[in-house]
C-alpha cells in the first residue's frame, strides 16, 4: 500500500511586485504589418506574434488573414487563433474551413477550431512511460468576468506550465474522479487535484492586485493537502487593464505550481 500523503497546513505565500506589464503595444504595429505588407514571410511572423498577444484586438485581422492569397499566411493564421484562444475567433474558423482547399491550411483550421471548442486549451497528451504524477485541475472564477475566458486563461496557464517539468501528466477537462481514479492505480501514478480560485482583481492606489488561491488535494481521494496564495501587485494601473489582470493571473498561477511541485519533490 502506497504511503498517504500527510495533511499539511497553507503552504506559501508570496507578495511580488513584476514591472508594469501592458498589452503588447505592438498590437496596432503587427495588424498593419499582416493587412499591407508585400512579403509573405513578415504577414506570416506578424500573424503568430498576434496569436502570442492574448489581445481580443487581433481576432479580427486573423480571421481576415484567413483569406491571404499565400498558404503560410493562412496556417500561421488559423494556428495563431486557436493559440490567442478567443471565443470570437470560432465563427470565422468555421467559415473559411468550409471552402478552404488546401490541404495544410484546413488542418490548421480544424485544429484550431477543436481547441477553441474545448474552451481554448489543447487536450494534453496522455501518461507516458516516464510519468510519475498526474494532475487534474479545477478553476473557481470569483472575478466579475466571464467564467469561460478566466477558465481559458489559467488552465492554459496551469496545463503549460506543469506539462514542462519532467514526469508530470495532466488530466484532461471534464475527467470524472472515478476516470482518473483508473488512469493513477492502473499506472500507479500519484495524482493531485488542484482548485485555483481567482479572486477579484483589486484596483487602489493606483495599483493593481492579482491573487490566485490555489488548493492542492490528493486525486481522486481529494484529500486537502495545502494551499498557495500568490499575490502580484503592479503599478501605475488607476484603471481596468483586462490585460494587465491576464497576466498577473498567469504568473500567479506559475508561481503556485512551482511551489507544487517543489511540495511534491519532497513527498
Amino acid at each position: 500500500m502506497r504511503k498517504s500523503v500527510p495533511v499539511v497546513a497553507a503552504l506559501s505565500l508570496f507578495v511580488l511586485t513584476p514591472e508594469v506589464v501592458r498589452a503588447d503595444p505592438r498590437t496596432g504595429y503587427l495588424v498593419q504589418q499582416l493587412k499591407t505588407s508585400e512579403d509573405f514571410r513578415v504577414r506570416t511572423q506578424a500573424a503568430l506574434a498576434l496569436g502570442a498577444s492574448g489581445d481580443d484586438a487581433a481576432v479580427k485581422p486573423l480571421c481576415d488573414a484567413l483569406a491571404d492569397s499565400n498558404d503560410s499566411v493562412k496556417v500561421a493564421a488559423a494556428a495563431a487563433l486557436g493559440k490567442l484562444g478567443k471565443p470570437a475567433g470560432l465563427p470565422c474558423l468555421q467559415s473559411a474551413i468550409k471552402n478552404e482547399k488546401v490541404a495544410s491550411a484546413k488542418t490548421q483550421m480544424q485544429k484550431s477550431i477543436d481547441t477553441l471548442k474545448s474552451g481554448g486549451v489543447a487536450a494534453p497528451p496522455p501518461p507516458g512511460p516516464d510519468t510519475k504524477y498526474y494532475v487534474a485541475i479545477e478553476i473557481s472564477n470569483k472575478t466579475k468576468r466571464p467564467a469561460a475566458e478566466i477558465e481559458t486563461i489559467v488552465r492554459s496557464a496551469m496545463q503549460t506550465k506543469i506539462l514542462a517539468k519532467s514526469g508530470y501528466a495532466v488530466a484532461p477537462k471534464g475527467e470524472t474522479a472515478a476516470q482518473g481514479g483508473k488512469v493513477v492505480n492502473g499506472k500507479k501514478l500519484k495524482g493531485f487535484y488542484l482548485i485555483a480560485s481567482v479572486e477579484p482583481p483589486v484596483y487602489e492606489n493606483g495599483n493593481l492586485t492579482q491573487i490566485v488561491r490555489v488548493s492542492m488535494w490528493t486525486y481522486p481521494g481529494k484529500a486537502l493537502q495545502g494551499e498557495f496564495s500568490p499575490k502580484l501587485t503592479q503599478s501605475d494601473t488607476p484603471k481596468t487593464d483586462v490585460q494587465s489582470e491576464n497576466v498577473l493571473m498567469k504568473m500567479c498561477v506559475e508561481n503556485a505550481i512551482d511551489s507544487f511541485a517543489k511540495i511534491v519533490a519532497s513527498l
